[in-house]
């Protein structure tokens, strides 16, 4: 008994660690592949494993930068919940992802990847018109404002300096839609 159990003692000493060592071993092998040969699905997916961490976010986003892989700013038109792989100019980039946005909630989100599903938005009065204003409040309406993601609609300044307007007329076109 004591003989099997200094062999159990000397295993213990360094069985469990290389265990563990071929096992990161194996992880370690294929994230290099994976960063290697797919970069830009690599760092975007990389990128939406930290999507509330905003310093480790910068520091992926500067690596990914480093590597040669633009990231895009958010878009209500085409940025999903997490960060994405989006060909532009026929060269992968990542799409700044609607859940790193400070600001923007989870329900936000989904509403308006679900009205865009049904179709694209067509400019401003198309995205306001559509969105669920329970889910997409004054607040979040801001934050995508200065996040970018209203871009390709207006310019920033303007929108900010209009968001009362735009609420006021969305609740007032969603009031006659359900008096219709």
């Amino acid at each position: 008994a004591e003989d099997l159990f200094d062999l159990i003692e000397k295993f213990a000493g360094y069985g469990f660690n290389k265990s563990h060592s071929a096992a990161y071993a194996m992880i370690t092998f294929q994230t290099a592949y994976l960063k290697t040969h797919y970069p830009a699905e690599f760092f975007a997916g990389l990128l939406s494993t930290e999507i509330h961490n905003m310093d480790k976010i910068e520091l992926y986003s500067n690596e990914a930068k480093n590597n040669g892989i633009d990231i895009l700013p958010p878009n209500v038109s085409n940025s999903e919940k997490g960060f994405s792989v989006f060909r532009k100019a026929g060269k992968k980039k990542i799409l700044f992802g609607l859940g790193a946005i400070k600001g923007v909630g989870e329900k936000a989100i989904e509403s308006i990847i679900e009205a865009r599903e049904e179709k694209q938005f067509e400019d401003l009065n198309d995205f306001i018109s559509r969105i669920d204003t329970s889910k997409v409040n004054k607040r979040v309406l801001e934050s995508l404002i200065k996040s970018g993601a209203l871009n390709d609609f207006e310019d920033p300044v303007v929108l900010l300096n209009n968001v009362e307007n735009i609420l006021d007329w969305l609740k007032k076109s969603q009031a006659k839609q359900q008096t219709a």
